[in-house]
């Protein structure tokens, strides 16, 4: 039982459940209640009609072309109405990341890098398979002699983990465990 309880918990504080429910409340409604009248309508035709008519006519290719195009159909309307109201690129909606919803947003850390604000930390930041110092960004090839010409004594290291890639991010692990001990640099999570 503790099972179902801890499930219930994790998706109760998700970022998809409040997607879902921005979704749900700034979805376009008569394209909405049109897709889930074409869902009805496949019941109808699916389970409670067959029982009234002839089995030759509910086992006809045409009558089963109809009811599986009427889900299809509503199911593809009532997606178009959410992801309307969440703004993937139709209409005016909430969007992702920066934006107004009307195209692909832009997250902060791939809009500008900056240096980071407070003084006494080395910030190592990667993305992907890029790897920024300080928002300079550093090949990984050239990345050992440009720690090793840092004053990097009087400093605390921050690894920033913003969405790498695994093999990226072993090769500066291990080049930082060789250059430094484990109290002169941390590991962080990006936002």
């Amino acid at each position: 039982m503790t099972m179902y309880i801890r499930l219930a918990n994790i998706l109760a504080f998700t970022p998809m459940r409040d997607m879902i429910s921005r979704a749900m409340e700034s979805r376009k409604a008569w394209l909405f209640n049109t897709g889930v009248g074409f869902v009805v309508l496949f019941v109808g035709l699916s389970f409670i009609l067959p029982r009234f008519i002839p089995k030759k006519v509910a086992r006809n290719v045409l009558y089963s072309r109809l009811s599986k195009t009427s889900l299809g159909l509503g199911l593809l309307l009532i997606f178009l109405s959410l992801a309307w109201g969440i703004g993937f690129g139709f209409g005016k909606g909430k969007g992702i990341g920066i934006g107004s919803g009307s195209g692909v947003g832009i997250t902060e850390n791939n809009a500008e890098r900056k240096k980071a604000d407070i003084e006494g930390e080395l910030d190592i930041t990667i993305t992907g398979c890029t790897v920024y110092v300080d928002a300079v960004e550093v090949p990984i090839e050239e990345f050992r002699d440009h720690i090793q010409k840092k004053d990097i004594d009087n400093v605390l290291v921050v690894l920033i983990d913003d969405y790498s890639d695994y093999g990226t991010y072993s090769r500066v692990v291990a080049i930082l465990d060789d250059l430094l001990t484990g109290a002169q640099y941390e590991k962080r999570k990006g936002q």
